[in-house]
């Protein structure tokens, strides 16, 4: 159905301009008997129409759903339950189906089992993540194994990194010391990946968190929030891009004065 501007520019072309209906179905991109209905027609009129019998569906639609809910727990990622296997087993069962019933209803049943996203929004001082994983890093030309410390702002995505000797508790509470630090303040709520260091053991839902963290949390006043223990590739944080990549720029001299650490903050 056209909107009220486009019957609008087609009466006024052809009534007043005198335009052909030809004419004007091409250079509306229109087909002429569209042009000529709203001839007759000023105002654009919704109909209603009736939604087609299916039969068929109706005959096969409790038997297919059953050998999907019989076939989906035995079923592998190499041996997945296809449309064209489900149409056999009907067909050799005395049903007249259609493969393309059998696509719609999949797609379908995919449609509706899909995970629901919320687009995330970003308040100033709301959020930080905060990641704690191992890289490689070169210094003095040789290889060392160290362990980083990412805290990142969410709204202005301005970062705080320091790199560690150890993988450790320790390290882990002095990284939010210095970063918190090193921003001036404390964001309200701080989002983690389940990292050992914070998280003491995962009952349901919950997170039964190390002494120390908690004491962490108590003495900043900040929310600890926890991924969940399985994450989609929707779900990657913006900290683990970062993972396997040493920070932008160090100071290879503030390493050999302090060496368990040196430190690269990004204003960026």
């Amino acid at each position: 159905m056209l909107r009220m501007d486009q019957v609008h520019v087609i009466r006024h072309k052809v009534l007043r301009e005198g335009a052909s209906i030809r004419q004007v179905a091409r250079e509306l991109g229109l087909s002429r008997n569209t042009v000529s209905k709203y001839l007759d027609q000023a105002v654009p009129v919704r109909h209603a129409y009736r939604r087609r019998k299916r039969p068929v569906w109706v005959r096969v639609q409790s038997r297919l759903e059953e050998l999907v809910a019989e076939w989906e727990p035995r079923t592998t990622a190499k041996q997945r339950l296809t449309g064209v296997r489900l149409y056999r087993a009907l067909v050799e069962e005395g049903y007249q189906v259609g493969l393309t019933t059998i696509y719609q209803y999949l797609r379908e049943r995919k449609r509706q089992r899909l995970e629901v996203y919320v687009p995330l929004v970003h308040r100033v001082g709301d959020e930080a993540q905060v990641d704690f994983f191992e890289v490689t890093v070169e210094l003095d030309g040789q290889w060392h194994k160290a362990w980083k410390f990412l805290l990142r702002l969410m709204y202005s995505g301005r970062e705080f990194v320091w790199l560690y000797q150890r993988c450790d508790t320790i390290a882990f509470l002095d990284g939010h010391v210095r970063a918190f630090a090193y921003l001036g303040g404390v964001p309200r709520r701080c989002i983690y990946d389940n990292l050992p260091a914070a998280v003491r053991r995962i009952v349901g839902v919950e997170r039964k968190l190390t002494k120390r963290f908690e004491e962490l949390v108590s003495h900043y006043l900040f929310e600890p929030c926890f991924a969940r223990v399985w994450r989609g590739p929707r779900q990657r944080r913006r900290g683990e891009s970062q993972q396997g990549h040493p920070p932008a720029a160090y100071d290879a001299g503030a390493a050999r004065r302090e060496p368990h650490c040196y430190c690269a903050a990004s204003d960026q």
